[in-house]
C-alpha cells in the first residue's frame, strides 16, 4: 500500500513523456537538451567546469532534466575536491610566505568551486589590506623576521601574512636587516602600539584612531604568586578576567594558563580600560613605554646576573594544573564550552586521573550536545553526547539523548524523502532516505524504498534516453 502514490507517479511520468513525444518537444526542453549535448561535449574534453556550467543552464529552462542533474550531482563533489586540492597547494605556499604563488593556487581553486570559503577568506584578505592606510614603520633588526614583528604588535604570529602582502613581499622570507618594514594598523583588529609611532599613507599622524586598537600607555610588573593565572590578575588589575587575552599579548604568552610562580609578568596600562590599581603604585607606573616596544625583548645579560635565583619557585605539576582547571571553570561557567574544554584536556595531559577535570568535560560535552539538538544538527548531538560518555559512563540523560537524536533524525529525513517523492523528485527522495539507511539499514521500509526508487530512476531515465535519440 505504501507505494500505491508511487505506482501512480510512474504512470504520470510516463505519459507526460510519452505526450510530448506525441505533441512535439517544446521549446524549454530542446534548449535544455542543446545545454545537455554541449555540456557532454565540454565533458569528454576533460573541462568540468563549463560542463557543470551547461548542465545548470539545462536545469534552469528545465528543473526536471534528470540527465543535467545526474550530471551535476557527479561532477560538482569532483570539482570541490580538484578545488581543496589547489587550496591545500596554495596553503603550502601561503604559509611558505611566498604569496605570488600561493595567490594563483586560490584562484585556479576559486574556479573549480567559486564558493570555497578559506580560498576566498585569504584573497579577500589581501583586497581589505588595499583599503589600510595607517601603519607603523618599523626598521629590520638582527634576529627578527616577519612572524617575530607580527606576534609582537598583533600577538599573533600566524598574522605575519598580513604585514608580508601589506608591503607586497613576494617571499616572506627574503627579509634584511636594516630593511624598512610598514606594520598595518586594521580596522576592528587589536594592536600593541604606541599611537605616537603611528602614520598616515601621507607620513603624518592621524588625528583620530579607527576602530579597536590597543594603545599602551604604560606598565607595572607583577610576580606571579601561587595560584595565580592570569584570568586572576585581569580581575584583580582590569576588574574583568576576560581580558586576560591583554597581559598574555604584552607578554608575549601564547598559553593563557602558562604562567610559573616567581614569574615576572608585565601588567600594561590598555587606552580606555580601566586601570585597577592603588594610587602610590600608579604614580610608580613608566610615563611611557621604551621607544622600542617590544614586549619580547629579553633581559640584559647584566640585570640577570643581579637578580636572585628561583629555581625553587618554577612551577609545579600541581600548579600548572590548577591553573588550567581554574581557567577551565570560568569558561564553563561563562557558558564557553568548547575552550572550557580546552583547558580541561590540558588538566589530563598533565594529571590523567584529575577527577574535576573529567567531571567538567562530561558535563560541557554535554551542554554543547543540548545545543546542537535544540538546533537540530543531530549527527553532530550524538557526537557530542557520546563524548560526554567517554567521561561519564553512568551518564543517563546522553543515552536518551543520543536515541531521541538518532529517531528524529531518522524520522525527519524518512518523511522528507515521501515528501519528495510524491513531488516527483526522486533524486532528492533517494538521497534523503540514504541518509537514514546509512545510520540504520533496518528502518522501517527504507532499504526497499530505496531499492524500488532507483529502479524507477533508472527506467525513467531510459526512457528519456530513447526519446532524445528519437528526436535527433
Amino acid at each position: 500500500m505504501k507505494f500505491k502514490t508511487g505506482i501512480i507517479g510512474i504512470v504520470l511520468l510516463i505519459t507526460i513523456v510519452v505526450g510530448c513525444g506525441k505533441a512535439g518537444v517544446k521549446s524549454p526542453k530542446k534548449l535544455a537538451n542543446q545545454y545537455t549535448a554541449q555540456g557532454q561535449e565540454y565533458e569528454a574534453k576533460g573541462d568540468l567546469v563549463e560542463a557543470l556550467e551547461q548542465y545548470k543552464l539545462a536545469l534552469t529552462v528545465d528543473p526536471q532534466n534528470q540527465l543535467a542533474r545526474d550530471k551535476s550531482s557527479k561532477i560538482e563533489p569532483k570539482l570541490r575536491q580538484l578545488a581543496e586540492n589547489h587550496y591545500q597547494t596554495g596553503l603550502a605556499y601561503h604559509k611558505k610566505g611566498q604569496y605570488v604563488q600561493a595567490n594563483k593556487e586560490f584562484l585556479i581553486a576559486l574556479r573549480y568551486y567559486p564558493e570555497h570559503p578559506e580560498a576566498k577568506k585569504l584573497l579577500a584578505a589581501r583586497k581589505e589590506l588595499e583599503q589600510v592606510n595607517r601603519y607603523i614603520l618599523h626598521t629590520l633588526q638582527p634576529d627578527e623576521s616577519i612572524s617575530t614583528l607580527a606576534e609582537r604588535y598583533y600577538g599573533d604570529y600566524k598574522k605575519f601574512h598580513l604585514i608580508a602582502k601589506y608591503n607586497e613581499l613576494e617571499d616572506a622570507t627574503k627579509v634584511r636587516v636594516g630593511q624598512e618594514i610598514k606594520i598595518p594598523v586594521i580596522e576592528g583588529m587589536p594592536i600593541i602600539a604606541d599611537p605616537a609611532k603611528i602614520r598616515t599613507d601621507s607620513g603624518e599622524a592621524p588625528q583620530a584612531m579607527p576602530g579597536e586598537i590597543i594603545t599602551v600607555k604604560g606598565f607595572i610588573s607583577h610576580t606571579v604568586q601561587p595560584g595565580e593565572s592570569l584570568s586572576k590578575l585581569a580581575q584583580v588589575y582590569y576588574g574583568d578576567y576576560k581580558k586576560f587575552d591583554l597581559i598574555a599579548k604584552f607578554n608575549n604568552i601564547t598559553d593563557k594558563a602558562g604562567v610559573r610562580v616567581g614569574q615576572e609578568i608585565k601588567i600594561p596600562e590598555v587606552e580606555g580600560v580601566p586601570f585597577l590599581v592603588e594610587k602610590e603604585e600608579k604614580e610608580k607606573i613608566e610615563a611611557a613605554l621604551p621607544k622600542d616596544l617590544s614586549v619580547t625583548k629579553e633581559i640584559p645579560e647584566k640585570e640577570k646576573a643581579a637578580e636572585p635565583k628561583i629555581e625553587e619557585q618554577t612551577v609545579t605539576v600541581d600548579d600548572q594544573a590548577a591553573n588550567y582547571r581554574e581557567l577551565g571553570i570560568e569558561l564553563f561557567n561563562n557558558k564557553n564550552y568548547e575552550d572550557a574544554i580546552i583547558e580541561f584536556q590540558k588538566v589530563l595531559n598533565v594529571e590523567p586521573n584529575d577527577k574535576v577535570a573529567i567531571n567538567y568535560l562530561s558535563l560541557a560535552y554535554f551542554e554543547q550536545g543540548v545545543r546542537s539538538f535544540k538546533k537540530e544538527d543531530y549527527p553532530q548531538a550524538i557526537k557530542q553526547f557520546e563524548s560526554s560518555q567517554q567521561y561519564n559512563k553512568e551518564c543517563e540523560k546522553c543515552e536518551e539523548y543520543i536515541k531521541k537524536s538518532e529517531a528524529t533524525f531518522k524520522d525527519v529525513h524518512y518523511r522528507k524523502g515521501f515528501a519528495y517523492y510524491r513531488d516527483e523528485k526522486l533524486a532528492e527522495a533517494i538521497q534523503e532516505w540514504e541518509l537514514v539507511y546509512n545510520m540504520d539499514p533496518e528502518y522501517k521500509d527504507v532499504d526497499n524504498n530505496l531499492r524500488k526508487t532507483r529502479n524507477l530512476l533508472e527506467r525513467l531515465e531510459a526512457i528519456k534516453r530513447s526519446k532524445e535519440k528519437g528526436s535527433q
